[in-house]
């Protein structure tokens, strides 16, 4: 079975495993993970500072193997999302010899699921144009496209917005249906 542990729950050894898997390692496409080539303290001192809801996709049978990862911003990006062209509310990515098992998918539909349980109603996605995968799984989820844009870091990439019904807004719809029936 699959699930998602906290990235300071996970092992620094491990973590450093899945990091030395990418060749190139802009294909992490983490800030979080390029830490550790400042050490161990500097990269928890940047999930603890930046990456407070980043997760390791592992298989419970060996918790050891990271197979992805993925993280939330959960902050407003609504304001600032035109200034920052690839900033997004979720980021996710796979181990290179792990691509093309459906673990893409599964990491999104958990991220998902905890956004929804924070109460989040919509998130943003991003993937780089190229990235046929990613932007399949984004649009199997529902993702809504909204533009493509150009930045140093990612290059050419699209953004989409994903709608969601997290428990709060159902518990208020509820509320008002039972506040008009008196």
């Amino acid at each position: 079975m699959l699930k998602l542990i906290h990235a300071l729950d996970m092992k620094y050894e491990n973590v450093l495993d899945y990091y030395n898997a990418f060749t190139d390692k802009r294909d992490m496409n983490n800030y979080a993970l390029l830490k550790i080539e400042k050490g161990k303290e500097t990269y928890y001192k940047y999930i603890i500072d930046y990456e407070e809801l980043m997760f390791f996709l592992v298989d419970t049978e060996n918790e050891n193997y990271i197979i992805g990862y993925g993280s939330i911003d959960d902050s407003p990006i609504l304001d600032f999302h035109e200034e920052f062209l690839n900033v997004g509310n979720i980021g996710y990515g796979v181990r290179p010899n792990e691509r093309n098992k459906g673990y893409g998918s599964k990491i999104l539909a958990l991220l998902l699921e905890k956004c929804e349980k924070r109460g989040m109603s919509e998130v943003c996605v991003s993937c780089t144009k190229g990235n046929i995968a990613s932007r399949k799984i984004i649009l199997s989820y529902g993702g809504v496209f909204e533009k493509e844009f150009y930045d140093d870091l990612e290059g050419e990439g699209e953004k989409y917005w994903i709608k969601l019904n997290p428990p709060i807004i159902n518990v208020v719809k509820r509320y008002v249906k039972i506040k008009r029936d008196y």
